[in-house]
């Protein structure tokens, strides 16, 4: 495969052993993956009809659907557009690196870090764990353990408020 390659990229003849080296690599189409930037516009046109679209390889619809086929069909800005992308290809590459080595397809989403989440999921997220913060001081302050549930929480806090106390 990698001679051929060589002949018909006319290439030097003999090649070089780096040169062969290079050629013995497997590509990404001989696995009949389509080229990453391809697969992006790909989830992102057809992204509205998941199941009625052909795909190209069943690896783009998985890197699709770890990414979000909702986001992608309803991106609303290029910065929004930008920071898919770069899922969508991060989880591409996971897939199709997967395919290469011999494994299948499936649809393992990759843990997403904080800088492929948007400023308003930072800010949720930095306020979710502030308001954690809060109720557990809360209820150290008066020398309880903090409520399991968000109905045990309710309950205690009516109990102080029937008592005359300060919830």
């Amino acid at each position: 495969m990698a001679i051929e390659r060589v002949k018909n990229d006319g290439g030097n003849w003999p090649p070089s052993i780096a040169e062969l080296c290079l050629r013995l690599k497997p590509s990404m189409a001989d696995f009949g993956l389509t080229d990453p930037e391809v697969a992006f516009k790909e989830a992102c046109s057809h992204a509205g009809n998941v199941h009625g679209h052909a795909w190209s390889h069943q690896a783009v619809r998985e890197a699709g659907a770890a990414t979000g086929f909702w986001d992608l069909s309803h991106v609303a800005s290029d910065i929004e557009r930008s920071r898919l992308r770069k899922i969508f290809l991060a989880e591409y590459e996971a897939i199709c690196n997967r395919v290469m080595a011999g494994g299948n397809v499936s649809n393992v989403a990759l843990l997403e870090s904080d800088d492929m989440k948007s400023a308003i999921e930072r800010a949720e997220a930095a306020a979710n764990e502030e308001s954690e913060r809060r109720m557990r001081d809360f209820w150290a302050s008066r020398g309880e353990e903090p409520p399991k549930t968000p109905r045990e929480a309710l309950d205690r806090m009516k109990g102080m408020l029937d008592e005359g106390g300060a919830a």
